[in-house]
């Protein structure tokens, strides 16, 4: 998938803080083609990247809003340059100064006596290079009294920027069929991305990269980029993909919210109707490219023959890698009947005998943890909502924090007043969300 660079898949939409979306629709329209203009004019157009960008722009730029802002188009005229380096992907580059030039004389002759023309370059400037230097600069253009009305949409790209520039961490996450591997990303998210199902749903690699900062939209790379992508576009698979891989770009919520990581979501390993899921899964881990590796397992189907197949061959695959482990679906455990704790140190043992040397083993609901999200949102339905508060009284009961709290004592999560919001804690996936960051910052 080497058409665009999936690091730009990192950058959040900033248009919806654009002013021009509180115009009428004649202005917006105006604005468009004003933007479409200038991207024509430095032959950007045709690459795909730009070329979703500027259809992205298209629906969230027309959705209906009420008017609250009321310019000329030459109000716009710095902002459309700015809009034109994020259409970009912040890929301003030297070699392209012919098409920058292209893009500055076409803006000049449009709003012809109003442009500065050494502001335009200092801006255009700003976002070249990488590093301190160019923070600097764009930190500049925020200050600049000739930019007042632009400073917050310029504090929102160097976000972007900063972002984008953080070296990634990758994450693998692996599990045998039926252990709410999907879910478990989805919690992660704290979005419905990945398709939760207990059979094997696709014999792709989806890579699900963290976004600088929530825009209210997903992205989609499969083999269209889709920059807007709905249910429909993320649920089913583009035939015409070749490759192996899909990419999506979403902010995840929670603790890893500014984390500049990639989660790689594997087939799984066991299923017997088609062997090409258990070959590529094996593959992606084979190839060793990430930080750690979480594995997956269902609290109901603990030590199976498949898992402990899986197992071993995680074992001699991974080397000095990091392998956390979670226990998936907790809340089927009966706290009255059950004893959690020996559950747990059952498993840890089992864990040693496969030649884990002191596994980290963390349990888990994921659904939990997703609705507790989603209602911080204020997106759930009534059925989840019955769901959300089943939960709640169930992880009263279990009592998951003093686990954590005794087992990894530097760990600490703040209580939160909201009880819809404290599931996020006694289920126990805020703890799981801080251990992830401590492992792949090398924390023990």
């Amino acid at each position: 998938m080497g058409e665009i660079n999936t690091a730009s898949l990192s950058v959040a939409q900033i248009v919806p803080d654009n002013l021009i979306v509180q115009e009428k629709d004649e202005l917006k329209r105006e604005y468009l083609s004003r933007l479409n203009s200038y991207v024509r004019a430095g032959q950007w157009n045709k690459r795909k990247f730009e070329k979703s960008e500027l259809q992205a722009y298209e629906k969230i730029v027309m959705k209906p809003r009420e008017i609250k802002e009321v310019h000329n188009i030459s109000f716009y005229k710095y902002f459309l340059v700015l809009d034109v380096i994020q259409v970009l992907g912040y890929e301003v580059k030297s070699r392209e100064n012919d098409r920058l030039a292209s893009m500055k004389e076409k803006l000049i002759a449009d709003f012809e006596g109003e442009v500065d023309e050494s502001l335009v370059d200092r801006i255009i400037g700003a976002f070249k290079g990488k590093g301190q230097d160019k923070y600097k600069k764009i930190i500049a253009l925020i200050r600049s009294k000739k930019l007042e009305n632009e400073a917050d949409y310029i504090k929102l790209m160097l976000r972007n920027v900063r972002f984008k520039e953080t070296k990634p961490v990758g994450v693998i996450v692996t599990a045998t069929m039926s252990a709410g591997k999907s879910a478990f990303i989805n919690s992660l998210t704290g979005k419905y991305i990945c398709l939760s199902r207990n059979m094997a749903c696709t014999s792709k690699i989806h890579n699900i990269v963290n976004k600088a900062f929530e825009d209210g939209y997903s992205y989609e790379y499969d083999h269209d980029l889709e920059m807007t992508a709905g249910r429909e576009e993320l649920m089913n698979d583009n035939a015409l993909n070749t490759s192996d891989r899909i990419v999506v770009g979403t902010h995840f919520s929670g603790f890893l919210e500014k984390q500049r990581i990639v989660i790689s979501d594997s087939p799984g390993v066991n299923y017997s109707e088609n062997e090409e899921h258990r070959i590529i899964a094996e593959r992606l881990i084979k190839g060793r490219n990430y930080h750690l590796l979480i594995y997956v397992m269902n609290a109901t189907q603990l030590s199976t023959s498949d898992e402990e197949e899986h197992l071993n061959y995680i074992k001699s695959i991974v080397g000095r890698t990091p392998v956390f482990f979670v226990i998936n679906k907790i809340d089927s455990f009966n706290v009255e009947e059950e004893d959690l704790g020996a559950a747990i140190r059952h498993q840890k043992k089992y864990l040693e005998e496969k030649g884990f040397r002191s596994p980290v083993v963390c349990p888990v609901s994921a659904r939990a943890g997703y609705l507790s999200k989603r209602a911080k949102e204020g997106g759930l339905s009534k059925l989840e909502e019955r769901e959300l508060y089943n939960f709640i009284d169930k992880f009263d009961k279990m009592n998951l924090p003093h686990y954590y709290e005794k087992t990894f004592k530097s760990v600490k999560i703040k209580d939160l007043d909201k009880e819809e919001e404290q599931l996020y804690k006694t289920c126990g996936l805020a703890y799981v969300e801080k251990l992830i960051i401590s492992l792949i910052k090398g924390g023990n």
